[in-house]
């Protein structure tokens, strides 16, 4: 349920605070399941197929429609946030 969007281990935004003591998904899990996401020598920065808020606008264009459920104590809802805005 909590899509990552943009994987980079290093990125924060405000409703990563959400999980700081999360005992479920707490930050420190959202950056190793990050870090272990990503295959070795791999430019997850770049890999809009790994992080899907870099695909361009013809990219987007291709996909089948998508639906996009977020809850207000997701820890990652605000890239799907950025995702919903990119892709009106």
């Amino acid at each position: 349920m909590y899509p990552c969007l943009y994987v980079d281990e290093d990125s924060f935004s405000p409703s990563y605070f959400i999980s700081i003591d999360d005992p479920i998904l707490p930050t420190s899990l959202l950056r190793l399941v990050a870090k272990a996401y990503v295959p070795e020598g791999f430019k997850n920065k770049e890999d809009p197929f790994i992080s899907p808020m870099l695909a361009s606008d013809e990219l987007l264009e291709k996909v089948p429609p998508i639906r996009i459920v977020a809850g207000d104590m997701d820890p990652l809802h605000d890239d799907t946030w950025r995702l919903l805005s990119k892709l009106r």
